[in-house]
This record gives C-alpha cells, structure tokens and sequence, in this order.
C-alpha cells in the first residue's frame, strides 16, 4: 500500500508540473503547400500528433504552433520538421516508356520493380494493365508492389507509356538512371528475326543432348528458340526457327542457320534397287566403298551448294 501511494503521489507530482510547463509554446516554419498533408483527412493526421505528444497544435499560414509541456513540444517540432524536409525533398520521375517493355522492365513477379523500391525507398508505379491480371500476372504484382510506406494513395492518372517514379530526390534519381539504363538494354536486345527450316531437319539442328544448339548460341550469344515437337509445321514441312538478341547476335545466328537450311534442303534421297549379288562388292571389305560414294555424294551436294551454275 505504501508503494502505491508513493506511486499515485508522483503521478500527482508531475501532472501538476505538467500543467505548469503548458504554457510553453514553440513556432516554426512548415511548407504551406504540405499544409493539407500535414493535417490529413478530415485532420486525422494532426489529431495522432497531438495525442502521441500531448500537445496542443494549430496549422496556419505556413506557421506552426505547438503548445505544451517543453519537452514534449520540442520532440513534437521534431517530428513536424522532419517531416516537412522529407516532403520538400519528395521528386516524382515521370518517364515515357513504350508499354511494350514494361512487361521486362517490371521483371518475373515484380520482381525488377520490388528490388528498386527496396534499394532506394522510392515508389515504382506502371501503368494499370489493360488486360485482366490473370492474363498479366507480372503487371498486377508491380501495381501492389509499387505501393510503400502505409496506406494505399490515391493513385494518379497515368498514360500507357508512363512509368511514375516518387521519393526521396537521390533515390528517385538512381532508381530513374537504373530504369533508363536497363530500358536501353532491354531495347539493343530486343532485335528478332526468323529462319524457316524443315521439321524433320529440327534433331540435327538441336544434336545429341543438345549440344549443336547450346554451341550455336554460345557462339553467336543469340537466344534462339527451336519449335517443340507438338508444334504443328506448315502445309509445305516448315517451321520457323525464332532469334532474339542484339542486332549483331541475331544477324550472325540468322546467317549460320539459313546456311545449314539450305544445305538440308540440297539433299536428295533415291531409292535404286540392286542386285543382292552385288551387295557385297558396293559395300566393300569393311565398308570402305559404301564410305567412298557416300562421301562423293556429299561433294556434289556442298558443290551445288557453294556453286548453283554447277550441275552434275
């Protein structure tokens, strides 16, 4: 009991040195054109400063008065303050950006747009998407990622080729540059083209695990994607072989491919019935002669080939 009325009787103590010390008052200067954000709706935000301080505080022509015990009046200037060079360094980037790189701008799952809000405490806004976000799984990830610090805001109107960038001036200035920087990119290899070749020609294009294309793409660095075999060629055999790279990459992979399409097309099969009786001379001992016209056809086919005039 004792240690309670020793309790109340300190509470008792500081409220009336509390209400001694209310008739402390502190103004300052607060940018008038965040006045309204300073108050918030319907002043809800001036409200939760007075309650968390204790305070008294009146907003009014770019002034503010605090009211209040001293210490409390001076921790709430504080955060007042802070707040206001916060707004004032506040930048919005407002970049004109095709949508037709957003989709690689934003990254798998937002995740392009989460790295640079994370990095830089900025705010990275595209455009809605037009299309259902089923259909656009990246775009609707980026619209919620892109909302930071609180409450969702009031969104702004944004044409489709505008990407929205808010926060802190440096921030915002890298987060810009890195953008720019990795549209440039996005752009030099965006370059694409296509090499129509026949279907059944598709395995040796590909080789053995692979490896005739993984060699090809190592050597040219394009990105070349080969039809699967469920993919239905056209009333003639063909499908279309798609690179996308620089536009040197592609040009180089284009070349190589078409060479080997005409090549496969050069080849002839016929069918000559002979004699078992002579099978054994054609194929010679350990099938050197079979190797030797075999290896003549291929001349004559490299020479059409390099050389059209010729005809054997």
């Amino acid at each position: 009991m004792e240690e309670l009325a020793a309790r109340i009787l300190q509470f008792v103590v500081e409220q009336e040195k509390d209400d001694l010390e209310r008739g402390y008052t502190t103004t300052f200067d607060f940018p008038q054109k965040f006045a309204n954000f300073l108050i918030g709706k319907r002043g809800e935000n001036i409200n939760k400063l007075r309650e968390e301080f204790d305070v008294d505080i009146k907003v009014e022509n770019g002034k503010v008065e605090v009211k209040g015990p001293k210490a409390k009046a001076d921790a709430a200037k504080a955060r007042i303050v802070a707040l206001g060079k916060k707004l004032e360094d506040e930048t919005t980037h407002i970049l004109k950006i095709p949508a037709q790189y957003h989709r690689d701008l934003i990254g798998q799952k937002g995740s392009q747009v989460n790295r640079l809000q994370d990095r830089y405490n900025v705010r990275v806004q595209f455009p809605r998407a037009a299309v259902s976000s089923s259909a656009n799984d990246d775009q609707s990830v980026a619209d919620t990622a892109s909302e930071i610090g609180g409450g969702r805001p009031n969104r702004p109107q944004q044409a489709p080729d505008e990407v929205l960038i808010k926060g802190p001036r440096k921030g915002a200035d890298a987060a810009r540059d890195e953008i720019l920087s990795l549209l440039q990119w996005v752009v030099d290899h965006s370059h694409s083209a296509t090499v129509s070749v026949s279907q059944s020609q598709i395995p040796s294009l590909i080789g053995q695990r692979g490896r005739e294309m993984d060699r090809l793409r190592a050597e040219t660095g394009a990105q070349i994607d080969v039809p699967g075999v469920h993919d239905a060629p056209d009333t003639s055999g063909r499908v279309e072989i798609k690179i996308k790279g620089t536009k040197k990459q592609v040009e180089e992979a284009k070349k190589i491919l078409e060479q080997r399409a005409r090549e496969f097309d050069a080849i002839v099969t016929r069918t000559i019935e002979v004699d078992k009786k002579h099978h054994k001379a054609l194929i010679g001992a350990g099938g050197k002669s079979s190797y030797c016209i075999l290896l003549i056809g291929w001349v004559l086919i490299w020479s059409r080939c390099e050389y059209p005039q010729n005809r054997y």
